[in-house]
């Protein structure tokens, strides 16, 4: 009886103490947008209040979806979002003479007490706290791990690509994809 009372506290213990995520609907889109205004999604991730990190992937490897959890750490990281506007990270609107853009945008969407925040960015014109959150994100975002692969989920791309439609409107300042032609 007295192991069961002591596993029941620890369990408890370890539920109550461990980092929760205080951003909800944390979302993150990597997409392109194509000739025709259309808009194509190449990952999508969440990440549920306790740090579990979902990722659907388009890319070489084809369409797949990877389950990964962030560490206290890593959630601790996401959570310094929450009490800052989304914009501030922002630290430049327009590239430099001379420098040109040949990836996708993205978009990020979250909620904190009550309120959406969104932007829809590209990685040069973000600042390095942003950045140094970005990158933990990254860093599973594009693993393709094959352990953490799980069956595909369905999710409501054309919700998503309303959103990012919306906000772009608002982030008109993104710069067109340059192509890069090799002689």
């Amino acid at each position: 009886m007295k192991k069961l009372t002591l596993l029941i506290f620890i369990c408890l213990g370890i539920h109550l103490f461990s980092q929760k995520l205080t951003i909800q609907d944390l979302k993150i889109v990597d997409y392109e947008l194509m000739p025709d205004n259309k808009i194509e999604i190449k990952s999508y991730t969440t990440i549920d209040k306790k740090g579990n990190l979902t990722v659907y992937s388009d890319s070489w490897d084809g369409k797949n979806y990877f389950r990964f959890k962030l560490t206290s750490e890593e959630i601790n990281q996401l959570n310094s979002l929450s009490g800052k506007d989304i914009e501030s990270f922002v630290k430049q609107k327009k590239l430099n003479k001379n420098e040109y853009f040949a990836g996708n945008p993205k978009f990020i969407s979250y909620t904190f007490k009550e309120k959406v925040n969104s932007l829809c960015f590209i990685e040069p014109f973000m600042n390095d706290e942003f950045m140094d959150i970005l990158k933990i994100l990254n860093s599973k975002i594009y693993k393709h791990d094959e352990t953490a692969k799980i069956p595909m989920l369905t999710n409501d791309f054309e919700k998503v690509k309303t959103e990012i439609r919306e906000r772009s409107k608002i982030d008109n300042y993104l710069p067109k994809k340059a192509v890069i032609i090799q002689n």
